[in-house]
């Protein structure tokens, strides 16, 4: 009975112990979905945007794209966004994907 902590199945483990192992497994798909939409936009957007754009976000559909100057933002935002909108979700990475919104920034790291 005095065997070492958690070397038995089905044997009570710490909360903190399972949480942590939630929030680690919780990051990897995360950074696993991110880099999937990543590559969807820019498959989708050609090599020309995508070097002048990049995903900053994506939290409850919602996708925040940073973008390099504002005649590009105008453009991505107002003409193309729901054509864009439309053939991310038809990618594996952007299924999850309801909505895009674009703002003003450095665009690429």
């Amino acid at each position: 009975m005095g065997g070492a902590r958690g070397s038995w199945p089905g044997e009570a483990r710490r909360f903190g112990d399972l949480l942590g192992g939630v929030i680690k497994a919780k990051r990897f798909c995360g950074k696993t979905k991110y880099s999937a939409l990543t590559a969807a936009w820019q498959g989708i957007v050609g090599e020309e945007i995508a070097s002048r754009t990049r995903i900053v976000n994506f939290e409850h559909g919602r996708v925040t794209v940073e973008v390099t100057d504002s005649t590009l933002q105008h453009e991505l935002g107002g003409f193309m966004r729901a054509v864009l909108l439309e053939q991310l979700q038809r990618t594996p990475g952007g299924q999850d994907v309801a909505e895009l919104r674009f703002r003003l920034g450095s665009g690429p790291a």
